[in-house]
C-alpha cells in the first residue's frame, strides 16, 4: 500500500501516527486518577494499600453485570491516610478487573456542614483551575417526613471519554434540627470500557 503513495506522503504519515499515538497518551495523563492509581489498573494496588493502613474494605459485585467489580475503603478511625485530605472514603469501580472509576467521598459525620461547604467550594475551584470550568449538571430538593435533601452536581470533560464530576448533598432533619453535609468526587475513563 505505502508503495503507491508518493514520497511526500510517507514523510507525513509517521508522524502523524506518532502524534495521534501520543494525544491518545496524554489524554489519558490529563485526568489521573487519585490515590496513585492508574486507569486500567487491578484492584491488587487498592487491596495492598488498605491491608497496610488497616482500613476497612467491602467487595460488591452484582450477579446481573458479571463484569462490574467494586471495592469500597474507609477507616472507622477517621479520614483515610494519604494525600486526599479529609477523604472518609474510597470507591472504586473495575470492568472485568480494569479500573475504569474512582470516587473520593468527603465530609464524615462530625464534620460542621459549613465546613463540608467550604471545603466543597475549594476543591471545585481548584480542579477547575486544573481541569476547566464545571458545568451544571443536576440540582434536587426533595422533602418528605421531615427532612429536606438538596444536592448538586458539576461535571468537565477534559477530553472525550474522562469525565470529573463534583456532587454535594445535603440532608436537614427539621424535626431534630440536625444537618449533614457530604459531597463525592467521581473520576471516570469511559475509554477503558470496550464499546460494544
Amino acid at each position: 500500500m505505502f508503495r503507491m503513495l508518493n514520497c511526500s506522503t510517507e514523510r507525513w504519515i509517521l508522524p502523524l501516527f506518532l502524534m495521534l499515538l501520543a494525544g491518545n497518551v496524554s489524554a489519558q495523563a490529563i485526568l489521573p486518577p487519585p490515590f496513585g492509581l492508574q486507569w486500567g489498573g487491578a484492584p491488587d494496588k487498592v487491596f495492598d494499600w488498605a491491608e497496610s493502613k488497616k482500613l476497612d474494605v467491602t467487595i460488591e459485585t452484582k450477579g446481573v453485570q458479571p463484569e462490574l467489580y467494586i471495592v469500597r475503603v474507609s477507616s472507622a478511625r477517621g479520614p483515610l491516610p494519604g494525600p486526599e485530605q479529609r477523604a472518609y472514603a474510597l470507591e472504586t469501580r473495575y470492568h472485568w478487573g480494569k479500573l475504569f472509576e474512582v470516587t473520593v467521598h468527603y465530609g464524615a459525620s462530625g464534620m460542621k456542614p459549613a465546613e463540608v461547604r467550604v471545603s466543597f467550594d475549594k476543591l471545585k475551584t481548584a480542579m477547575s483551575l486544573i481541569h476547566g470550568a464545571f458545568a451544571p449538571n443536576n440540582k434536587q430538593v426533595k422533602k418528605d417526613d421531615g427532612f429536606i435533601r438538596k444536592s448538586v452536581s458539576y461535571h468537565v470533560e477534559p477530553v472525550k471519554g474522562l469525565l470529573l464530576l463534583m456532587g454535594l448533598t445535603e440532608v436537614e432533619d427539621t424535626l431534630r434540627k440536625k444537618e449533614s453535609v457530604r459531597y463525592s468526587l467521581l473520576y471516570r475513563n469511559q475509554n477503558v470500557i470496550p464499546q460494544k
